[in-house]
């Protein structure tokens, strides 16, 4: 069974934008939830997340939503780009990330955005990855050394794990320094939260009054986006389409690096949640209902790319699926999720709003 929620921007009197579950990085919230808790008339589940264990419900690759970035890109992958003016079209676009933290006179690379240090989900951060820097689905990489910007999106504290160098900084100055996990995170600030050689870098930090700043990007090619400009970046993959033509880039996103992956997620039928534009910038919202023997099996992701281009779109990506597939009008689920329990809690979505001060 296939759901569709054809979209024009220019059309609306609201507008289309993303929602992050509870309002933060951390935990999980059903799209039925979300949906009635914004006033969305409409809208489908989100981006990957982390599902269980430490971090979880953290977004897996780029989020943005209020001019501020949720989470660094998985790098150079699929991700929907809607812009705040309607005639501005949307569009889909690799993206990698890039960030830098100034402490005093020393600066470092930053390696990534709200979530817990030296753990990577599907990988593809920075140097120093381990088993690999390339994008790899359903895999965590390990990183010795990393610096992570934990904003208030997050949550109330820092995450637990191994202990850490942690610098607090409010009023673009250090406020505070200590080794250790759960640090409260200012709702008028933020925390630097260091391992490895980027832990040294903070513990040689100045006392309380050295200035301190951060700066995170996303890029399109060496382009930064600006993202004053979007109402939302919701990152997915792989890429489905590319200029109206099938361009599945399972390889280089990291969804075909090994043979379960290449004949479960791939090339298996499931369900799914696809996104894409049209020539005219409108936007699909699709789910494929599966799982289900004599109702609905799901698609492959070819079939997903050529079914999103026969609603019309030029441009399209693979969002979550799975178990995390879920379509809602009207404060309703219209599909069938494929769980045994029903809806799942997932990380984010992307819904028709009501204007900002609205609902």
């Amino acid at each position: 069974m296939v759901n569709v929620l054809r979209i024009d921007r220019a059309q609306l009197s609201g507008r289309l934008s993303a929602v992050l579950s509870n309002g933060r990085v951390t935990g999980t919230e059903t799209t039925s939830s979300m949906a009635r808790r914004t006033g969305a008339a409409a809208g489908v589940n989100g981006g990957f997340f982390v599902s269980r264990g430490l971090g979880g419900g953290d977004p897996v690759g780029a989020l943005a939503l209020g001019e501020s970035l949720v989470s660094e890109s998985t790098d150079g992958r699929a991700a929907l780009l809607l812009p705040r003016a309607a005639g501005t079209p949307a569009r889909v676009a690799s993206l990698r990330f890039r960030g830098r933290a100034t402490v005093g006179a020393s600066s470092r690379a930053v390696d990534g955005v709200d979530r817990v240090p030296g753990r990577v989900p599907a990988c593809g951060g920075r140097g120093g990855d381990r088993p690999t820097q390339r994008p790899r689905h359903h895999l965590v990489c390990g990183d010795p050394s990393e610096l992570v910007v934990l904003s208030p999106r997050f949550g109330s504290t820092t995450p637990g794990g191994p202990p850490r160098i942690e610098l607090v900084v409010r009023g673009g100055q250090v406020v505070g320094r200590r080794v250790g996990v759960g640090t409260p995170i200012p709702s008028d600030g933020y925390v630097l939260s260091g391992i490895g050689t980027a832990g040294c870098f903070l513990r040689a930090a100045g006392p309380p009054g050295t200035p301190a700043s951060t700066s995170t990007q996303l890029l399109d090619g060496g382009t930064p986006v600006s993202l004053a400009d979007h109402e939302a970046v919701v990152g997915g993959g792989p890429r489905l389409l590319r200029g109206g033509r099938v361009a599945v880039r399972g390889g280089p996103e990291g969804f075909t690096a090994d043979r379960a992956l290449r004949q479960g997620f791939t090339g298996g039928r499931n369900p799914r949640t696809l996104a894409g534009v049209t020539a005219g910038g409108g936007v699909r919202l699709v789910t494929v209902d599966g799982r289900r023997p004599g109702y609905s099996v799901g698609v492959t992701l070819r079939e997903a790319a050529r079914l999103i281009r026969s609603l019309g779109a030029r441009e399209a990506l693979n969002l979550d699926g799975g178990g995390s597939s879920t379509m809602v009008v009207g404060g309703a689920v219209v599909n069938r999720p494929s769980d045994p329990a029903g809806e799942r809690g997932v990380g984010d979505g992307i819904f028709v709003l009501p204007e900002a001060g609205e609902g």
